[in-house]
């Protein structure tokens, strides 16, 4: 029974460490760039960019 959990979580932890490894640079970039984004919405950017969504 020991032995069963053990397995499991030590496949749970490489999984785990897997997807970290290949997910956390993809989830980086996506981030810089929503923070990218945000620093254009001034001015008439967000007055165009309020109106657009009120239009929806």
């Amino acid at each position: 029974m020991v032995a069963n959990v053990t397995n499991l979580a030590s496949t749970m932890l490489r999984i785990g460490l897997v997807s970290m490894f290949f997910i956390g640079p993809v989830a980086g970039f996506a981030a810089h760039q929503a923070e990218a984004n945000k620093a254009g919405l001034k001015g008439a950017g967000l007055v165009i960019f309020v109106s657009l969504q009120r239009n929806r």
